[in-house]
């Protein structure tokens, strides 16, 4: 029993030893004391809050008598630089919500495509009854919302250096091109980061 009991008291001293706490919150806005020069969180966000402040100031979104309806597709990444294309998209989306709720409506069919289409079914058959005379009609869209993210990066013995562009573009339904904007981002660095 005691052999155990020594054990034990070993095991959990030497995890208490392993615990870091050099782990701290830091502002995902901000620049932490980790970095590399690939895109970070900061990047992401000071893109997305440029893209949406720029969109929502329009003549053809701030003046439209109804909120117009955006579909954003998924952000394009043509870059060496691996990132998370769903989070870029999910954050581009959150700042359009937070600088225009009240300006521009977004189609969400990536969250309720599938939802919508197995709800209609249940409805057709009678299995549930609809609510609305006529029937459910989907939303269209106004306007497609499109970026894409590129870059060159270049390594030397002296450090390393890369650029990217992260180019938005807001297209109407018949193709046309209303709105583009680009945001640059440089860095560079004695090392890059290992980014996951």
């Amino acid at each position: 029993m005691q052999r155990h009991l020594l054990i034990f008291s070993a095991s959990a001293l030497l995890a208490a030893c392993a615990e870091n706490h050099s782990v701290r919150y830091v502002d995902p806005g901000q620049q932490g004391v980790v970095a590399g020069t690939g895109i970070e969180s900061q990047d992401i966000a000071a893109a997305a809050q440029k893209a949406a402040q720029s969109i929502v100031s329009l003549p053809a979104i701030a003046g439209a008598a109804q909120a117009p309806v955006i579909i954003i597709t998924p952000v394009t990444n043509r870059s060496a630089s691996p990132v998370d294309a769903t989070l870029y998209t999910t954050k581009l989306r959150g700042a359009l919500m937070q600088y225009g709720s009240n300006k521009v409506r977004f189609l969400a069919r990536d969250a309720s495509w599938n939802t919508n289409q197995q709800e209609q079914g249940l409805r057709d058959s009678g299995a549930v009854n609809n609510t609305t005379p006529g029937g459910r009609q989907g939303a269209t869209y106004d306007y497609v919302l499109t970026a894409e993210l590129q870059g060159i990066s270049t390594a030397t013995s002296q450090g390393q250096s890369d650029y990217f562009l992260i180019a938005f573009k807001l297209v109407n339904y018949q193709d046309l091109l209303l709105w583009e904007s680009q945001y640059e981002i440089k860095k560079e660095g004695k090392e890059a980061g290992v980014y996951r």
